[in-house]
């Protein structure tokens, strides 16, 4: 029979013991759920106690209730922490769009036209402008950011596809930019990785500051209604549509699809 060496028995027994304390003490927490500090009270529970199936968080550790009146302050703090993360606080100096538009589309309802536009000086931001075409405007506005499709801005595949929405849009008469994430399509100036920093700055605040100035593209032009505009994506684009909506105010509806992470 195969003995195992004392250094090995003993750091076993501890990790073990420690297993089974921790579960006990699991169990016990399990059997008494957490309660939510009460108002005014400094202490986290979730640094004082275990965290299981039962327990139970609220919006704030101490004691904050969403409503109405205080949801202002709320969030302007998710908006900060936001800003803070993606490295965009304080909120950069807008510099000059240079937009360049190239030759149009003409369908019998809609146009299309391709367009880039700096973001910062020497990146551009590059995508596709649907234009409702026979209707009057001021129209309202839909930027479209896409989800991590292989054909990026252009994907039309049986489970979504990016210029079937966009035309949709365009004939029911919206205004739609479809920009192209960061390393997709004709965005070349950068790969699409998030393991490494720009210079204090992240992939995610990249392409978060180029939906902002996506927004500030979409208002220059005469046949916007500055009051009416929307975001609309699924998968990645569907979380560059929740970031952007809690940050962007001009964002006056939001509809992300298909993205529900804590990634």
């Amino acid at each position: 029979m195969q003995r195992f060496p004392h250094q090995t028995l003993v750091p076993t027994l501890i990790l073990l013991c420690a297993i089974a304390l921790g579960w006990g003490a699991i169990a016990r927490a399990a059997d008494s759920p957490q309660e939510s500090p009460d108002e005014g009270e400094s202490i986290d529970s979730r640094i004082t106690g275990f965290r299981h199936n039962r327990t139970v968080y609220i919006s704030s550790p101490r004691g904050f209730r969403r409503n109405i009146d205080n949801w202002d302050q709320e969030a302007e703090a998710i908006r900060r922490r936001i800003l803070v993360a993606t490295g965009l606080h304080p909120i950069p100096e807008k510099t000059p769009l240079n937009v360049r538009r190239y030759p149009v589309v003409e369908k019998d309802d809609y146009t299309i036209e391709a367009v880039a536009f700096e973001s910062v000086p020497g990146f551009y931001v590059t995508g596709n402008l649907y234009m409702p075409r026979g209707k009057h405007g001021p129209f309202p506005a839909m930027l479209c950011p896409h989800g991590h499709w292989g054909e990026g801005r252009l994907a039309d595949v049986e489970n979504g596809s990016v210029p079937g929405r966009c035309i949709n849009f365009a004939r029911q008469g919206y205004v739609v930019f479809a920009p192209s994430m960061i390393g997709y399509n004709d965005s070349t100036q950068l790969e699409h990785h998030f393991d490494h920093p720009l210079w204090g700055q992240s992939l995610m605040g990249m392409q978060t500051w180029n939906n902002i100035r996506a927004i500030d593209f979409l208002l220059t032009l005469d046949a916007v209604d500055p009051e009416r505009i929307g975001c609309t994506g699924a998968s990645g684009g569907g979380t560059q549509t929740f970031i952007l909506a809690a940050i962007d105010d001009r964002v006056k509806v939001a509809v992300p699809v298909c993205m529900v992470s804590a990634h």
